[in-house]
């Protein structure tokens, strides 16, 4: 068992500060008048020792908008660098989240039964996103399910009560558990694996501020393609799915500060995707288990 893991923390850094140069750029009244006014009032306070007549001359003035927009940017990387520390990828798209509660994404090929999952987000209908025994392994009496609304039948095959199980549509909302949920359709473009009359799934979850997607299997579709998000877990073994190459044109089109590839190395695809995929990609990150 091989254990790789891959991390640009210059991109997270420099995401940051676009992050709070864009912020800064959007707030009202920072536009610097004659005697230093602005629309909304003084840009700094004259009597202050820390913008001096120096300080004006030279532009070297510092605002509170603009550092609490640097400040804001960098805690929300920071948030975004943590939770990556509270994900572990498995076989093919099996994602565990731990958080203050436990998230499980299309769990397979779990090694143990800890029976931990607050909450077990299912894909699509496939024996290798939606496993039984391996969802039996994760869940417990407690555990809430997120699940394609055309699944409703699987789930009740498991005897798992109703009341227990969100089934969504595709480009619903909800709040699941304290968790804004959004739902994204995933299905083939060019071959029919995944038909987009299935209504199968991928999801964005916001944890914490961050926003997390998970495609499932999919091409890069123009839904997709307007996923706006922190870190994305994109599928890139090709076949049945998008392959790395496209996987990273897609990455770069939605451009998160983090992306995991997924659905490669086991079932489809091999390791070397890996490095296809995060050909170019200076926020790549893999944390696969082979």
């Amino acid at each position: 068992m091989k254990i790789r893991i891959i991390f640009a923390v210059f991109a997270l850094s420099a995401a940051a500060l676009l992050m709070a140069s864009c912020a800064g750029a959007g707030r009202d009244g920072v536009q610097v008048a004659d005697g230093g006014a602005t629309a909304s009032g003084a840009l700094y306070d004259t009597e202050s020792a820390e913008n001096t007549q120096e300080e004006r001359d030279t532009g070297e003035i510092t605002t509170d908008a603009g550092t609490a927009a640097e400040t804001d940017g960098e805690d929300h990387m920071s948030n975004v660098e943590n939770l990556l520390e509270k994900i572990t990828v498995n076989k093919q798209s099996s994602i565990r989240i731990e958080t203050d509660k436990i998230i499980y994404l299309d769990p397979f090929g779990l090694t143990g039964a800890l029976h931990d999952a607050d909450i077990i987000f299912i894909t699509h209908a496939h024996y290798d996103h939606f496993s039984p025994e391996d969802i039996e392994k994760a869940a417990n009496a407690g555990t809430v399910f997120v699940i394609p609304a055309s699944m409703k039948g699987d789930l009740a095959d498991l005897g798992i009560e109703s009341g227990r199980v969100n089934a969504l549509l595709p480009g619903e909302s909800a709040t699941i558990e304290g968790f804004e949920v959004e739902t994204v359709p995933a299905y083939n473009i060019d071959k029919s694996y995944h038909p987009k009359s299935n209504g199968w799934l991928g999801y964005i979850i916001t944890v914490g501020g961050v926003r997390v997607y998970a495609a499932g299997d999919t091409d890069a579709t123009d839904e997709a393609k307007s996923v706006r998000c922190d870190i994305a877990f994109l599928p890139i073994g090709g076949k049945y799915t998008m392959d790395a190459s496209e996987a990273r044109e897609l990455a770069r089109i939605i451009a998160p500060a983090a992306a995991i590839p997924t659905h490669y190395g086991s079932i489809v695809g091999s390791p070397s995707d890996y490095d296809v995929f995060a050909d170019g990609l200076d926020f790549a990150v893999e944390k696969l288990v082979f």
